[in-house]
């Protein structure tokens, strides 16, 4: 991602109300973030990609966006973003074209794996187009 896109992530995170992350900084790692990416079979967009690596972790007016707990996949529990998609998955919620990435008062969003091999995926809020990519989903 370039500079520019990346300060202007930066400000509309620090500026927007309702948005609360972590301190930019103490995101994760490259190896779980490919762990998860594997472990779903599900490629992450790059803008979701830094996002994880940066921030790691927050909510949006209150509703978790799932991200990577950096622990045994088979053993974690919780709001875990493998976690949540396996149950998802097993229980027919979603399926392996679908990563979802949180879950609120107004629904699940999902980021949908277009067929084309787009880059950034668009975000889904149930089964209707609610944002171009991560950028414009909060």
């Amino acid at each position: 991602m370039d500079n520019n896109l990346i300060n202007r992530l930066k400000y509309v995170i620090e500026s927007t109300e309702g948005v609360d992350f972590a301190p930019y900084g103490e995101g994760m790692s490259d190896y779980w973030i490919g762990k998860a990416e594997k472990r779903l079979s599900f490629p992450f967009p790059e803008s979701f990609k830094w996002w994880l690596k940066n921030y790691g972790g927050g909510e949006v007016f209150g509703d978790e966006i799932f991200s990577i707990y950096e622990l045994d996949f088979d053993n974690v529990v919780g709001d875990d973003i493998v976690y949540i998609n396996e149950l998802n998955r097993e229980n027919n919620v979603t399926n392996s074209s679908q990563l979802t990435i949180c879950e609120g008062d107004f629904g699940m969003f999902c980021f949908q794996k277009d067929a084309n091999g787009i880059e950034e995926h668009p975000v889904m809020l149930n089964d209707s187009f609610y944002a171009i990519n991560f950028i414009e989903f909060y």
